[in-house]
């Protein structure tokens, strides 16, 4: 069977990058466009490694980065009256990467750099799955802690592939994120899809990081709230690891990559002369380009619809 044509969506910030050359390195094997959107800023506000990003830029001149303005003042006060900013900004990363995709791609991956493909069985699986008679599949990953050697025995399915002509901006830009895209396009779609071997084809490292890295995820982390995190954290580093995640309380095993995650500093390489092939979008240019104003019209619509009903409701009879 002939293999769709791939983009690769990869959400990114800089605090991620030690992740993101192994995540380029695998999609490349089965992508046809890697599109990477990149916020200025963080999402507290505060600004972004410039140096650190324009690095990355000329090291990958074979991807397209899509770096846009945090400007939550361009952005209609009743958008975050539904949509949390903690999950609006993730989701429109994605809606605006989902812009750029080419005319002829078929279907589109949304990956996290910390989420790592293994290229070749994925390329694989494209080839000899009915991945294209599904709007929208969640496909199984591995689930690290702490370092890339210690895997959970639980798995989980964080990564979308859906058809291009099945998606819309208004699953993508949800409070939900990745969970509404596929909760909201039609059947057939399929959770928890492995390779042929009955294996995840997809490694997640979300919580493979430092003890200041951690922190600083945590500090930033749309529940931040929820828990004594840093307590958390605190602990977890006094001593070795003891084989629980204090997230999910999952159980580990100890495992071989295979490709190379790095915990020591990251370095890039850029090309000579080359600033990478990068789409700097304007802080105007976003209400448009997210669909801001049909997504408000849909929410007066639905608003209204929902009075309508229930005033006759009430004067029925």
């Amino acid at each position: 069977m002939k293999k769709p044509l791939v983009a690769s969506i990869i959400n990114f910030c800089s605090n991620e990058a030690r992740f993101l050359p192994a995540c380029i390195e695998q999609c490349r094997v089965f992508s046809s466009q890697i599109i990477i959107p990149v916020c200025d800023h963080f999402f507290d506000g505060a600004p972004e490694n410039r140096l650190l990003l324009n690095k990355i830029y000329a090291s990958y001149p074979d991807c397209e980065f899509v770096e846009y303005p945090f400007a939550p003042h361009k952005i209609p006060s009743k958008v975050f009256k539904r949509i949390a900013p903690e999950h609006f900004w993730h989701s429109a990363s994605r809606a605006l990467g989902f812009q750029f995709v080419r005319d002829e791609i078929a279907c589109v991956l949304f990956l996290d750099a910390d989420e790592v493909a293994e290229g070749n069985r994925f390329s694989h699986w494209l080839e000899e799955s009915d991945c294209r008679e599904h709007a929208v599949l969640k496909l199984s990953n591995y689930w690290y802690f702490r370092e890339p050697r210690f895997r959970a025995d639980q798995w989980e399915d964080s990564i979308i592939f859906a058809r291009k002509d099945a998606l819309k901006l208004s699953a993508i830009l949800h409070v939900e994120e990745r969970n509404a895209i596929y909760d909201h396009l039609p059947h057939p779609k399929k959770r928890q899809v492995v390779g042929s071997d009955g294996q995840p084809l997809f490694h997640h490292f979300s919580w493979v990081r430092t003890k200041e890295e951690m922190i600083q995820k945590i500090e930033k982390w749309g529940h931040r709230d929820d828990r004594d995190w840093k307590g958390l954290v605190e602990k977890e580093f006094s001593e070795p690891f003891k084989g629980k995640d204090f997230i999910h309380g999952y159980s580990f095993t100890e495992c071989a990559l295979p490709f190379e995650i790095s915990m020591n500093k990251m370095t890039f390489e850029p090309e000579a002369n080359v600033e990478g092939k990068v789409h700097r979008l304007r802080a105007e240019d976003l209400p448009h380009l997210l669909g801001l104003r049909g997504c408000l019209q849909c929410l007066a619509s639905s608003l209204f619809r929902g009075f309508l009903a229930a005033f006759r409701f009430f004067f029925r009879g």
